[in-house]
């Protein structure tokens, strides 16, 4: 008689195991965040400077685990990123950048006394969507440093809820040249562009005639986002150009679960 003890013991030892595995996965923390407002005032004396006028909300997690922090972080350089308007390495902290974006105004100030208005910088962080899996925020920005208008600018970050890293747009997809197909499909129906004419045929700039998909991807509760901002495919009379995805439709592109 063959004895299948042992046998049914490692079959018993390696389902615990894969249950343990997939409890894990579908566990990940659901983390909860809020808005944190930060002045210029809490870093610089402005009752004896002129400062830079700024209106900065910061989303950040509440919670003290290593991913949380982690993820808090990637945010702050994301918000920060958008102050960055000299050549050098961008800030990795909204203290740091707000410090030299109040730089940058006075040595201007002080080249052209006369004619210098107030620098303006406001951030709005949002979250528009988190799972098992991801977390996306939106981060709109105002930035004026002179001229005939400021720059208004939108954003949204991807980040895995495993690591608490950003997920470059390469990552997202399972196939990045066939979702640019697709979007490019959907966007000339949206926008009238015959298959056999250029797609900058009714106006739009795409580099090299040649569509592409935009720096800023946004995933929503119902759709996925493809954010221009102004001046990446059109002028800034036009505004920015969103083309809105149904998120089920699209899901099956996607690497990741955004379901």
């Amino acid at each position: 008689m063959i004895n299948t003890k042992p046998i049914s013991n490692l079959s018993f030892i390696i389902m615990i195991g894969i249950f343990i595995s997939l409890y894990s996965c579908r566990n990940t923390e659901i983390l909860t965040f809020e808005k944190q407002t930060i002045a210029i005032q809490d870093f610089i004396d402005c009752k004896n400077t002129d400062c830079v006028l700024t209106e900065i909300l910061l989303l950040q997690s509440i919670s003290e685990t290593d991913i949380a922090k982690k993820i808090n972080l990637e945010i702050e350089q994301a918000a920060a990123a958008t102050l960055h308007i000299d050549e050098n390495e961008p800030p990795e902290t909204i203290e740091e950048a707000i410090k030299k974006f109040n730089i940058s105004y006075q040595e201007m100030k002080k080249e052209f006394p006369e004619e210098i208005i107030p620098y303006e910088a406001s951030i709005n962080c949002d979250l528009s969507f988190q799972n098992q899996e991801i977390l996306s925020v939106s981060i709109d920005s105002y930035i004026f440093t002179g001229g005939a208008h400021g720059s208004e600018n939108s954003k949204f970050i991807t980040l895995d809820l495993k690591i608490g890293k950003v997920i470059d747009n390469n990552s997202l997809f399972k196939d990045y040249s066939q979702f640019v197909s697709f979007a490019e499909d959907v966007f000339r129906k949206t926008n009238d562009i015959p298959k056999n004419q250029s797609i900058n045929s009714t106006g739009f700039f795409f580099e090299n005639d040649t569509f592409s998909l935009p720096s800023s991807i946004g995933i929503m509760d119902s759709n996925v986002i493809l954010f221009y901002n102004s001046y990446e495919i059109s002028s800034y009379a036009d505004g920015p150009v969103e083309l809105i995805l149904n998120k089920k439709e699209v899901s099956k592109f996607f690497r990741i679960d955004i379901l």
